[in-house]
Parts: C-alpha cells; structure tokens; sequence
C-alpha cells in the first residue's frame, strides 16, 4: 500500500467516524429537544371564569312588599377574567389577535341573565338569577363558567 493510499484510507475512516460522530450528536440534539418540549407541554390553559356568578349582584330597591330587582353583571371585570387578566389583554394587540378577541366577545355576547321575580318583593324573599349562553362560544373561547346555572339571593334592604 503506497503512503497516498494509506493517507486516503485515513481520512476517509475520518471521514466516517465523523459522520457517525455528528450523527449520533443530531440523534441526541432532537431527542433532547423532544424531551423539553415534552416535558416543558403543558394542558391547554383555560382562562374562563370559575363561577359566573362572581359577577353577579342583584340590588333591592323600594318599600317591603312592593320592592324591584335590578340584576347587575361586572362585565368589565367578567371580560378581564375570561381574557386572563389585564397583562394578557394588553398583550393582545396585533392584527392576529382580533380573532382571540372576537371569540371573547361572542361568549359576552350570547350571555343571558333573567330572575324568576323583579317586583313586588319582601325582605326575606327569594331571588333566583339563572343565565343561558353559547356553550360551544365559550368552548372555543376555552371558557368555562361552571356548573351553576342559576344563583339564588336573599332580598334585603327594603324600607
């Protein structure tokens, strides 16, 4: 074997042995890289509210026997929530994000609230509160309101 064959014959054992070198070194870079991304993969976060309801007053006003319910939703804290708090919204501002937004306005939009009594009550009566809403808007929204679909408030207050 001449001095230039056993030359090429070296390099391109070192050749190969590089190769498997960087190959074994890209195996274990993507599997690395599974793993974090596996391990670091969270559930989807659900920013929706816990109970609805939360956002929910009922005022009492006028004379015992004759008095009114005035239902009163805190939409603006209801939409913080359902958002994730104000640094998410804020957060919310590029052209992509409309469709975020306007999936968070279809769920406040499809939200119903009524009472079964809103005038001629006593104190001591019982107020009961139930909403309606599109539950496949909150689905997509990743809202959730729970499981209360209606909340019962005791009257009081009345002159």
């Amino acid at each position: 074997m001449t001095e230039i064959s056993k030359i090429e014959k070296h390099n391109k054992n070192k050749r190969n042995t590089n190769f498997s070198k960087n190959i074994k070194k890209v195996i274990v870079m993507i599997t690395a890289a599974i793993m974090l991304i596996g391990c670091g993969k969270k559930d989807p976060e659900i920013d929706g509210v816990v109970d609805i309801f939360d956002y929910v007053t009922v005022e009492f006003d006028g004379t015992n026997g004759q008095g009114k319910a005035n239902v009163v939703i805190d939409y603006d804290n209801l939409e913080l929530e359902m958002v994730g708090g104000r640094d998410k919204l804020e957060a919310l501002d590029s052209v992509e994000d409309l469709g975020t937004l306007n999936k968070y306005i279809n769920v406040c939009a499809s939200l119903s609230f009524s009472s079964d009594q809103y005038t001629d009550l006593s104190n001591g009566d019982i107020v009961t509160v139930s909403v309606v809403y599109d539950k496949s808007a909150a689905d997509e929204a990743g809202v959730v309101f729970g499981s209360e679909s209606s909340h019962q408030y005791k009257v009081s207050g009345l002159k």
